[in-house]
């Protein structure tokens, strides 16, 4: 578990980073930015846990197709806990994606874990 947080705090601070400079060094805007850097960690984010968290045999094809399925279901998920927690419930934005980000951390390594990466 330790390697999955260490994974993604790297993978975190490449984000930033990667959006700090396009912003800083580009002249890009901040949106643009981010849009760039996302599909970049994305890649980086793969390959160690891939590689160095699970160590995985599985062949790539099915791996990166399983990630995928994973990331888009991260991606909904964080939508509907945006919505409901900002539109419905009217609660902080700040708060609901903290609570948001818990929820999304914690399913990605329940299905890294079990489907993803599981040879």
């Amino acid at each position: 578990m330790w390697r999955f947080a260490l994974v993604g705090l790297l993978t975190a601070g490449l984000f930033y980073a990667l959006v700090a400079a396009g912003v800083e060094w580009l002249s890009l805007s901040p949106a643009v930015a981010s849009a760039v850097a996302y599909p970049l960690v994305l890649g980086f984010n793969y390959l160690a846990h891939y590689r160095w968290t699970y160590g995985s045999d599985r062949p790539t094809g099915s791996a990166v197709s399983r990630y995928g399925v994973m990331v888009g279901a991260g991606f909904l998920m964080n939508l509907a806990v945006m919505h409901l927690g900002t539109q419905v419930l009217n609660f902080n934005y700040l708060l609901v994606q903290t609570l948001s980000m818990a929820v999304v951390i914690s399913t990605n390594f329940v299905l890294a874990s079990l489907w993803v990466f599981r040879d």
